[in-house]
């Protein structure tokens, strides 16, 4: 079969990438070789599918459900805890896929959900849909997240044991929302404890706050050094780290980089909710990604809500997350702005076990982009051509698959 060509660039040089029965069997400078096949885009970039590291797909598409009108992450928390109780696995289950349909029309097919221990509907619908969707050639991870803390209230340490056991792929905490700072500690231990008895991962929403006394993170940090687990702990939000003193923040950074946790922001969400308290000037609240990159700390993009309680405006477009990056950041060089992109389809796969290569012999999974450039890639957003095993996967989707992506 001759298959088909694309005369494009992959990791900043122009190749000829040759597709046949869904293999890559040949990348090879632009002109190079005349082999034959049908040439299906010219200019532009290829790269690896994206992945998601951070979402909440047991609470997505319930914004119009549950309005937040302050606006803040506590109210956000109580909607949801409102309306908990009230689902049904029908419901999460045709919620949560409409968000993935649109998440893999954006190019995006791995995916790490959280899910609220205090829901035990919740926690066995996403592990259904996670081996629904392997059928489909999508990976989807759960984290067992207990959203009002483990040691706030008698039960909920009982219910996120019961979710971690049922065969979560991570175990998460919430440590800055425990009662006292010495609970929020003892809750990272607790994860990490469990984490090691199960054979699991580590993904804590952790300094999800302006408060500058919120110091959950360096706690972790010392738990993955003491474990030797460089490749398995995730801290997602970490906002806190925007308000620390500046000696403190360098101090918790260096942690970040040699305990190799990893430290997933997530723009979208809480350049809406953080400084809600604040006064003007108000803070920002993303953390210090320029200072996590300088160090050598690894960090991921995460879109994190996806039209719920806490933010009622996303699309499942990573790049959307990318781009309030790079603005709120500050990150608007060439190199810094390359630099954001290719966190979607590079650090953005660590928890999937490392980016896919796309190279010879590998699968043709693979997005085209009609632009070379990172800017005009997050100024335009486009869709990229999506393709799996060498198929482009369609859009809009099936009939009765859910609505048009936003």
């Amino acid at each position: 079969m001759n298959g088909w060509i694309l005369d494009t660039l992959l990791d900043g040089a122009r190749v000829d990438l040759h597709v046949a029965d869904g293999l890559i069997t040949h990348v090879e400078a632009a002109g190079d070789a005349a082999r034959p096949g049908h040439l299906l885009h010219r200019g532009g970039r290829v790269t690896p599918h994206l992945a998601e590291p951070h979402v909440h797909l047991d609470a997505t598409q319930l914004g119009a459900r549950t309005p937040n009108v302050s606006g803040t992450l506590r109210e956000g928390i109580a909607n949801w805890s409102a309306v908990r109780d009230t689902l049904t696995a029908e419901d999460v289950l045709t919620r949560a896929r409409q968000t993935v349909a649109w998440y893999v029309s954006w190019g995006c097919t791995r995916i790490r959900t959280h899910v609220d221990t205090g829901s035990a509907v919740a926690v066995s619908a996403l592990l259904t849909l996670r081996e629904d969707l392997a059928h489909a050639g999508v990976t989807l991870q759960v984290v067992a997240f207990p959203q009002e803390g483990i040691l706030r209230a008698a039960g909920r340490r009982a219910a996120w044991e019961r979710a971690c056991r049922a065969g979560c792929d991570a175990v998460g905490a919430i440590p800055h929302f425990e009662r006292t700072t010495e609970e929020g500690w003892e809750s990272v231990r607790l994860a990490f404890a469990l984490a090691d008895a199960l054979d699991a991962q580590v993904d804590l929403h952790c300094d999800e706050t302006d408060d500058p006394g919120s110091r959950n993170l360096e706690v972790a940090c010392a738990e993955a050094i003491d474990r030797g687990w460089s490749d398995r702990v995730v801290a997602g939000h970490c906002t806190a780290m925007h308000s620390y003193p500046n000696p403190h923040a360098a101090k918790v950074i260096e942690l970040v980089a040699i305990s190799g946790v990893q430290v997933v922001c997530n723009p979208l969400d809480n350049v809406v909710l953080q400084g809600r308290y604040d006064g003007y000037p108000r803070r920002r609240g993303l953390t210090r990604v320029d200072e996590l990159l300088a160090a050598g700390a690894t960090v991921g993009v995460g879109h994190d809500s996806v039209v719920d309680p806490w933010y009622r405006l996303g699309t499942a477009n990573l790049v959307d997350a990318a781009s309030m990056l790079v603005h709120v950041g500050q990150l608007t060089g060439e190199a810094e702005m390359e630099r954001v992109l290719g966190l979607l389809w590079g650090d953005n796969h660590r928890c999937f076990g490392g980016a896919p290569s796309l190279a010879k012999g590998a699968p043709a999974d693979l997005l085209w982009w009609p632009s070379a450039s990172a800017a005009e890639i997050l100024r335009l957003r486009p869709r990229p051509a999506v393709y799996a095993r060498g198929a482009r996967i369609g859009w809009p989707p099936p009939k009765g698959s859910g609505p048009d992506a936003p």
